[in-house]
């Protein structure tokens, strides 16, 4: 998203001492990232150095890079003081400050998992270093975006720009290189992972598997060769969990024998990791029964609240799910699946909540907290020059009645003040203008960061069932005709699996058929005129075929459907549009309006005013909360995420009206009262015969 237009870089009152610009300059190079609390520089004198110039901005904005990590406190109550001094770098046209600004917030959200924003932020951030020439601080964010596209399971993008990042890679420090082989060697294990999961051969994923034990063996091998510890320590953990994974045993037990000899005190969950690659050993060559009790036991103590490793617990899940279903375990494969679901799911869920809430509560209300006071102070200020003006005029019309020399001196006087309140008003309109921009961007950007999490969510989860039962008929496939072959199939087990295939391909048929539903659901938000040519057609005819086919639907629903309709009502547009706003309509009212009741009643009227058409929708159900109604037009904007709504279905009835059929639309709606719409779409010019009523129970005759 483009960022608020900013003011064009002016150059400073005095200027800056070379002594300081040498401390800043080496002060923007350091990785921040890796610096803790007691090897940062001496920012106090700096600061003396800077006065109050754009620099004292900068050097404010580096120190809040100190954070300690997982401060997540701290980083939500420090998120405002960097947006001010983001606005502030803006305003005085100070690049370096408005860049250091954005790696602050960025540091910030990463903390706060806010990834949709923090790919924002630093993106901003390399764009003003871009715009100075500081193209060493544009590689070196680029090296730390990967980080957060690994944060952000962001895979295709990950492997991406780690390749791109290796292409250089006598332009990165040893630390540096080896956290971008590990990220590249992460994507490729994951895209190898999903590859399979999506029913992919071992063929197509040898390529990815080779090219993640490749990237993991360079990391280790520079590791060694610089003598870092704790790196060679990464890179052999990871190489046994490749390992085992695929069941590369050779492999994988020198790397566990080190590693429990190694430096692992300081990796998270190391142990842990260790007894999930020894398991997967044993199950490539040791006994199922005894085996998979202890599989089943460690994934009891991953359950627990105290092993917050969520990665290892879904590595482990898929372990199950894979080996559970080799050995005959369905029932507790299915288990591991439905637990992997929920995992992605309560991710999706944690990510909606802080885009939904955590960026507006904690960067806008404390910025309009801040803009309002200084307009408050600003208004006092204004209030007092207005009190002292008026004393000044009071006195000047006494002096009138003595001279008319007074006078005119008053009348002037009075003109200069005019003037200058003027000039004041020009000036605060500007500012306000200025605010709304920012505001109306910063809206933007949230309304896209809740559909992109909304989409995510609904789409996720019928795929991944899809999925699952995709896997679960492939391996009842597979187990059945090894059973055929064996000659040794009987009818309770060809039951058993044919119950299993059943359940399976209609667990997928429902979840292909809810993507179908979504896609179409999501088309219809982005449909175009040139998808349905124009044409002339009755209204009345349309909406009257439309009530008929509602008949089952609102008879076996109990409400009652009142139309209020002319004899004719031509129009020219597109009468697929129209069909699909009428049925979002009816699935609005019936879903969310009138759940629950047994005396609903839904009106639908066309009347001519003239040079439109006047179609009205109401129903008598629950109506909108008020907070609601500014939103209800949103895509994925819906109070039942997750549960039975989508958001798209005002959203798509407005994009059909106003984007495509060029029609006019107004929603109104009080709690326990309601909902109403009405939608005004122009005529042809053609007369209009008598009209009807109707009123039916279910029908639209």
């Amino acid at each position: 998203m483009d960022p608020s237009p900013t003011l064009p870089p002016q150059p400073p009152a005095t200027p800056p001492s070379g002594e300081l610009q040498a401390l800043l300059h080496g002060l923007r190079h350091t990785m921040l990232f890796r610096q803790t609390a007691a090897e940062r520089p001496d920012l106090d004198a700096l600061r003396r150095l800077a006065g109050d110039s754009a620099d004292r901005l900068e050097i404010d904005a580096l120190e809040l890079l100190y954070l300690p990590p997982q401060a997540i406190d701290q980083a939500r109550s420090l998120l405002p003081r960097a947006a001010e001094l983001l606005a502030q770098a803006q305003q005085r046209g100070a690049p370096h400050a408005e860049a250091a600004a954005w790696r602050a917030i960025y540091w910030l959200q990463l903390q706060l998992k806010l990834f949709a924003a923090a790919l924002h932020s630093i993106a901003m951030a390399i764009r003003v270093y871009e715009q100075v020439g500081e193209h060493e601080l544009v590689f070196a964010l680029m090296a730390s975006r990967c980080t957060l596209l690994y944060s952000a399971e962001m895979v295709t993008e990950l492997r991406e720009a780690a390749r791109q990042l290796l292409q250089q890679a006598d332009r990165l420090d040893p630390i540096q290189h080896h956290q971008i082989l590990n990220c590249a060697a992460s994507a490729a294990y994951f895209l190898a992972m999903e590859l399979e999961q999506d029913g992919g051969s071992e063929a197509q994923s040898a390529p990815l598997w080779q090219e993640c034990v490749a990237l993991h063996r360079q990391a280790l091998a520079m590791a060694e060769k610089l003598d870092l510890p704790l790196q060679s320590s990464v890179s052999r953990m990871n190489l046994a969990i490749v390992s085992a994974t695929r069941g590369d045993l050779a492999l994988c037990e020198p790397l566990l024998a080190k590693l429990a000899l190694g430096v692992t005190a300081q990796l998270p969950g190391a142990e842990q990791w260790i007894a999930h690659c020894r398991l997967l050993m044993r199950c490539h060559q040791g006994d199922p029964t005894e085996v998979w009790p202890e599989l089943l036991a460690l994934q009891e103590t991953l359950n627990e609240p105290a092993m917050a490793l969520p990665g290892l617990r879904e590595a482990h899940l898929r372990a199950i799910e894979r080996f559970g279903l080799r050995w005959g375990h369905v029932d507790a494969a299915l288990q591991a699946s439905r637990l992997q679901l929920q995992l992605r799911c309560q991710q999706t869920r944690d990510l909606g909540q802080a885009l939904g809430e955590t960026v507006q509560e904690v960067m806008e209300h404390p910025r309009l907290l801040f803009e309002n006071e200084a307009l408050s102070r600003q208004g006092d200020a204004l209030q007092h020059s207005l009190l002292e003006r008026n004393a000044e005029l009071q006195r000047a019309l006494r002096k009138l009645e003595a001279e008319a020399e007074v006078r005119q001196a008053a009348e002037q006087a009075l003109q200069r003040t005019h003037d200058d309140l003027e000039r004041q008003v020009q000036a605060r309109s500007a500012e306000l203008e200025r605010a709304m921009r920012q505001l109306m961007a910063q809206e933007r950007q949230l309304a896209l960061s809740r559909m992109v999490a909304g989409m995510a969510h609904e789409m996720n989860t019928p795929l991944d069932t899809a999925r699952m039962a995709a896997s679960a008929i492939q391996e009842s496939s597979r187990e059945l005709r090894q059973r055929l072959a064996e000659s040794g199939l009987k009818r309770a087990q060809l039951e058993q699996l044919d119950a299993v295939l059943a359940q399976g391909l209609a667990l997928m048929q429902r979840a292909l058929d809810r993507v179908t539903q979504l896609r179409q659901r999501f088309a219809s938000v982005t449909q175009n005129a040139a998808q349905e040519p124009a044409q002339r057609f009755d209204a009345v005819e349309l909406i009257e075929a439309m009530a008929r086919g509602w008949h089952a639907l609102l008879h076996q629903r109990s409400v009652r459907l009142q139309l209020d309709l002319p004899g004719q009502a031509e129009l020219m547009g597109h009468p697929d549009a129209l069909r699909q706003v009428l049925q979002q309509l009816l699935e609005n009212s019936l879903q969310h309006g009138l759940s629950g009741r047994s005396d609903g009643v839904l009106t639908l009227a066309l009347r001519d005013e003239g040079v439109s058409w006047l179609l009205g929708w109401a129903d008598n159900g629950c109506g909108i909360p008020a907070q609601h109604l500014p939103r209800v037009f949103e895509p994925f904007f819906t109070t039942q995420l997750g549960r039975s709504g989508t958001g798209l279905g005002l959203s798509s009835v407005h994009s059909l009206v106003v984007d495509l059929m060029g029609g006019e639309l107004q929603l109104h709606s009080e709690p326990g009262r309601g909902t109403s719409l009405q939608i005004r779409l122009a005529k042809p010019g053609l007369a209009v015969k008598a009209s009807r009523q109707t009123s039916t129970s279910g029908s639209a005759r």
